[in-house]
């Protein structure tokens, strides 16, 4: 019987503390130890606030938690997730205008930490924090308004990866892995309208890859990988206004970098050791500026393969040092 009592208590606190539906409502929970679950529902809020803390271990807030999300359902509210331990679990949704969300996952131990963001309407901001992690992964999705912008940032943890999907207008994200010591993974893909995409991985090690995808209007896009050691990057664009800077410091060093329509430009740095280069573009105002400065060998290396196709091409390309340098130029 007392039995049954404490698991009665138990829901009803989690009703009344997991769901709100007025303005400036404010959910505040903090939750200590191993194996606690946590789902929060907050509907039509106005500046409002919802923010979870969790210190310990196999923690879940939100995510597929019996189908309960930490969700937010408002115009001008924040939603915070704050873990600290090792193998905890976050994910959260918000709906609505100009909203803020943020999850930070620090001092994991020897399992995954897991993050996603998932933010659909306009004006919203949405940051993801990992650092001093063994193992992270962090998602945003944004879509469905103008002017969002989304940053993850991953610090000194063993393996990260990082992805934001933006769709809509106006919009900008950022990927920042510094100091990671083992495979590092970043990726940006957008469509739609006056993007921008920039995926930043320095003082990393091991295997680091990254990955630019931009479909349509006033794009920019730039990678950029410092003192890695395996390097890969590829960045894609199609429509319009396109913009490619990919830039790479340290050993292996791949790049391919493709572009598809309109007033194209595209450049890519690659320096020190076997460097290898694809770079595509097609249509229009296109323009290429290509330069490998290194050392090549691992049977030789050093390759450029750069084509062209449509309207008014200019390529430059450049490789100094090293052996077996390629270059391969084709326009038409």
């Amino acid at each position: 019987m007392q039995a049954r009592k404490s698991l009665l208590s138990l829901a009803i606190l989690f009703a009344v503390s997991g769901a709100a539906m007025a303005d400036s409502s404010t959910v505040n929970t903090t939750q200590a130890g191993t194996d606690n679950k946590l789902g929060v529902e907050q509907q039509g809020a106005t500046q409002s606030t919802v923010t979870v803390n969790q210190n310990g271990g196999r923690n879940t807030a939100g995510a597929s938690l019996n189908g309960i999300p930490v969700s937010q359902s408002a115009t001008y509210s924040n939603l915070t997730i704050n873990q600290t331990g090792y193998y905890n679990i976050a994910g959260a949704k918000q709906a609505g205008n100009n909203n803020t969300g943020s999850i930070t996952q620090n001092a994991g131990g020897p399992q995954p930490q897991i993050a996603s963001l998932n933010q659909s309407g306009a004006y919203s901001k949405a940051t993801i924090d990992q650092q001093g992690n063994y193992s992270t992964s962090a998602y945003i999705t944004q879509g469905g308004g103008n002017n969002n912008t989304a940053s993850v940032s991953q610090t000194a943890n063993t393996s990260s990866s990082g992805t934001i999907s933006q769709a809509g207008s106006y919009n900008l994200a950022s990927v920042s892995q510094q100091g990671n010591s083992n495979s590092v993974g970043g990726k940006v893909t957008q469509a739609g309208n006056s993007n921008t995409g920039t995926v930043s991985q320095q003082r990393n090690q091991a295997q680091t890859v990254a990955t630019l995808q931009q479909n349509g209007n006033n794009n920019l896009g730039s990678i950029q990988q410092t003192g890695s050691i395996f390097t890969s990057a590829n960045v894609q664009q199609r429509g319009d206004f396109n913009t490619v800077s990919a830039s790479q410091n340290g050993t292996s060093l791949t790049a391919d970098v493709q572009q598809v329509g309109n007033n194209n430009y595209a450049s890519s740095t690659q320096t020190s050791v076997n460097n290898e280069e694809t770079l595509l573009q097609t249509g229009n105002n296109n323009r290429a500026v290509v330069s490998q400065t290194g050392t090549g060998t691992y049977t030789s290396s050093n390759i450029v393969g750069l084509t062209q196709s449509g309207n008014n091409m200019v390529a430059n390309v450049s490789q100094t040092g090293g052996s077996g340098n390629v270059a391969t130029i084709y326009q038409h």
